[in-house]
């Protein structure tokens, strides 16, 4: 359950602290569950202006707090809270932000939308007091419902570029649509910039590219839904001559495998498969296809673009799991499968197993005492399975009797451990579960297994 309100902090039920998850309520069958209450507190504001090189006010000058999260096992930039515009005197004003650091971001985006035009002047994305370098940046620390005003700062002028090409579909047929310009940085989780509109005849002209690497996107109409990617490098110069090819979704199909004793009580119907893609911080254009039904006799064709794709089941029964994913006789549940440009996928397997792990417990503190605050973690011992999206890594926070439930865990060894806070992601990162690993307890659970581990709440420093 979510709380929110205008310039108050919006907050989780159970959550004590910023950028945790909330608790889960468990709600029995007839149960009411009473004083589930919310406290919102009022958030911190920043205040200030976006000026030119020259000090003149900029005007619709996007402003955003960014604070360090771990996306996709990497720790990144993202945008925290909601954004700003700039007005007419190049004022800006954020408001709701949860007590915490945060590193200050303006950007003006290119207002050369035609592409004809040749001006190249605009603006590289800048920081807070005034650089496009983040490691030169300065973090400013907000307090509960603080105001910091004045932070004023000037966006750094650069030389933008233009990108001209074409995009066809798969039969070199001019795709309709747009073309995206998705900046690409290991550090920061950036935003595309305005599209490029395709022509009649294919080509296309994105303008006011900053320096650095993008990848550019299309993604046709719904009925053919092809998608074209290519990748771009822009230091300053125009890059002309780039084509766009676009590619049919490839189809997966492949049968649900089931033990006959299990068999009876597994109804196909409430099956779905979905191919997802194995590095969940690649922004892609366009809706993904959507999962697919189980037929009755357990086969099923799944549609998904090309790249590198996990086969999951999508609000999968209660009690059932995916025990195993084969393609050709080779088990592909955790690496995926490599899906190539116009390219069907068949002879999968879905093993599922309805013999599903159950890993639960109560956590004190060092005076035995019960504790309802707290997050758990669990990793494998294996290292190498400490990837992004590994279902061998789980997080989760206690319900309303502080009890903590990790159901549907693969079989094998783990570390578990109590701390009294982790931050949103945190717990995906390997240097973090690499520093907190000597503290865990080591637990093992097999096939169908339910175990109960009671913990000593630690933290993480």
């Amino acid at each position: 359950m979510t709380a929110s309100k205008g310039s108050y902090v919006a907050l989780q039920y159970g959550q004590q602290r910023p950028f945790e998850p909330g608790k889960p309520l468990e709600i029995l069958d007839g149960q009411t569950v009473e004083k589930v209450d919310f406290a919102l507190p009022r958030g911190a504001v920043i205040t200030g202006r976006i000026l030119d090189e020259f000090g003149d006010p900029l005007a619709d000058a996007q402003v955003s707090a960014q604070r360090y999260e771990v996306v996709g096992g990497r720790r990144r930039l993202v945008p925290a809270g909601r954004p700003a515009n700039t007005n007419d005197i190049g004022e800006y004003r954020l408001f709701a932000l949860p007590p915490g650091q945060y590193y200050l971001s303006a950007t003006l985006r290119s207002m050369n939308m035609v592409g004809d035009s040749d001006d190249r002047s605009g603006y590289a994305p800048t920081y807070f007091p005034g650089t496009a370098n983040i490691a030169e940046s300065q973090r400013l620390t907000v307090g509960l419902g603080q105001t910091l005003t004045d932070i004023n700062m000037a966006l750094m002028p650069t030389r933008t570029a233009r990108v001209t090409g074409t995009a066809v579909d798969s039969q070199g047929r001019p795709m309709m649509g747009m073309v995206m310009a998705i900046p690409r940085s290991d550090s920061v989780l950036m935003m595309p910039g305005p599209p490029g509109q395709i022509r009649p005849d294919g080509s296309f002209t994105i303008s006011g590219l900053a320096p650095g690497t993008y990848t550019l996107q299309s993604q046709s109409g719904p009925g053919d839904n092809e998608s074209a990617v290519a990748e771009v490098t822009v230091s300053g110069d125009d890059v002309n001559g780039v084509r766009l090819v676009g590619s049919k979704p490839s189809t997966a199909s492949g049968r649900i495998v089931v033990e006959p004793a299990a068999a009876q009580s597994l109804q196909p119907s409430m099956l779905r498969v979905m191919a997802q893609p194995t590095q969940s911080d690649t922004m892609m254009l366009g809706p993904m296809s959507g999962p697919s039904p189980v037929n009755d006799d357990l086969t099923f064709e799944v549609r998904t673009r090309p790249g590198k794709m996990r086969i999951a089941l999508v609000g999968s029964p209660p009690g059932w799991t995916i025990r195993t994913v084969r393609y050709r006789g080779i088990d592909v549940t955790d690496s995926g499968i490599d899906f190539k440009a116009n390219e069907d996928v068949g002879d999968l397997e879905v093993e599922l197993t309805n013999r599903v792990t159950d890993l639960s417990g109560l956590v004190t503190n060092s005076r035995g005492e019960p504790v309802k605050d707290y997050s758990v973690i669990v990793f494998p011992e294996d290292r190498d399975q400490w990837t992004p999206g590994s279902r061998y890594m789980r997080s989760s926070r206690p319900d309303q009797d502080g009890r903590f439930k990790l159901p549907s865990l693969p079989p094998g060894r783990y570390y578990i451990l109590a701390l009294d806070y982790v931050d949103s992601g945190e717990w995906t990162d390997p240097e973090f579960l690499d520093r907190v690993r000597s503290k865990a307890t080591t637990v093992s659970i097999s096939e169908g297994e339910t175990k109960s581990v009671d913990l000593k709440v630690t933290t993480a420093s």
